[in-house]
């Protein structure tokens, strides 16, 4: 099924599948604009040029769209527009008017020829399909400093509720990383490092490094430390061994973590953070290790209770 938001099913149209592939009428992912503005308008490429900038906006602002020059009401192409403009090319202009929104996401740039004969393009014309495809960094600005966005068949301006929640979606779908240490489970004595989400948005392909590692952290791995993940998220966080707890006054030094990621638009994230194992999990750390070894030393008390018992009843005796 085409998908107006694809670059590769809207690269891969002909002009004899023109007919087949568009709806009859706009909606909210297809804009027509016709051949006939070369001829009407006084400035024909600043009145296409303004109308792109708004279809650009809006279609990012809205989950994409495809923007078509040179058909008529109905998507039927009606002669085309020239290929060039002064001494640029037709593509080379339009990349230079989409640059005029901000931020720019991702988009496709078609012509289409008449190379069948069956259709109504001129020669030395096409029909120009741009395809703006979903995007994850909105809102994205206008060059007259608004935000638009498609309702129904039509590019409106966007209210400012509308523009915040644009902002808050992108929030949401950028990866929120924290660390966290704690006790192993089933092992308390050992110390872990966790990475955890703190967003429903989940980090992809994550690089974990430390080149820092004290001697305490390193005695059984080498020195330093790097993991790869292929997921981080609120359901699958991750845990790792750093250290053992000790009995004596030893103060855990402090260590450094690098974290690269990406997110589901593959856009990259770096971000870095110290640890402080002592501060993390509080300040009588150091005076136990763990519920294995308190269970050892109860049964050394009771040994010895016992035998002091023992010796007491020998006296009386």
């Amino acid at each position: 099924m085409f998908d107006p938001t694809k670059p590769k099913d809207i690269l891969k149209l002909q002009d004899s599948d023109l007919s087949w592939f568009l709806p009859d009428a706009e909606d909210d992912r297809h804009e027509y604009k016709s051949s006939v503005i070369e001829k009407n308008e006084k400035s024909p490429n600043k009145s296409l040029g303004h109308k792109i900038v708004k279809a650009a906006s809006g279609f990012w602002n809205s989950g994409g769209g495809l923007f078509v020059v040179g058909v008529d009401d109905n998507s039927k192409p009606d002669g085309g527009i020239s290929l060039s403009v002064g001494n640029l090319s037709r593509r080379d202009w339009i990349d230079t008017i989409i640059s005029q929104v901000t931020p720019r996401s991702s988009y496709v740039i078609h012509s289409i020829q008449n190379s069948s004969n069956c259709v109504n393009i001129e020669p030395d014309k096409a029909v120009f399909l741009i395809g703006f495809c979903e995007s994850e960094i909105g809102p994205h600005m206008a060059n007259d400093n608004r935000y638009y966005i498609r309702a129904g068949a039509h590019t409106e301006p966007a209210n400012h509720f509308f523009v915040e929640a644009i902002h808050a979606r992108r929030g949401l779908r950028t990866p929120l990383l924290s660390h966290i240490v704690r006790r192993k489970p089933g092992n308390s004595g050992i110390i872990q490092l966790g990475i955890v989400a703190l967003n429903a948005a989940a980090a992809i392909n994550v690089s974990v490094e430390s080149d820092t590692l004290p001697n305490l952290l390193t005695s059984h791995m080498e020195e330093g430390v790097s993991i790869q993940v292929p997921i981080i998220s609120e359901q699958f966080p991750l845990f790792f061994d750093v250290c053992e707890l000790v009995l004596d006054d030893y103060i855990h030094p402090l260590f450094s973590i690098k974290l690269t990621y990406f997110d589901i638009a593959n856009r990259t994230y770096q971000q870095s953070f110290q640890v402080d194992i002592d501060r993390q999990l509080g300040p009588n750390l150091s005076l136990e290790k763990g519920n294995g070894s308190i269970e050892e030393q109860l049964k050394d008390i009771a040994r010895e209770v016992k035998g002091l018992q023992t010796a007491i009843k020998a006296i009386k005796k």
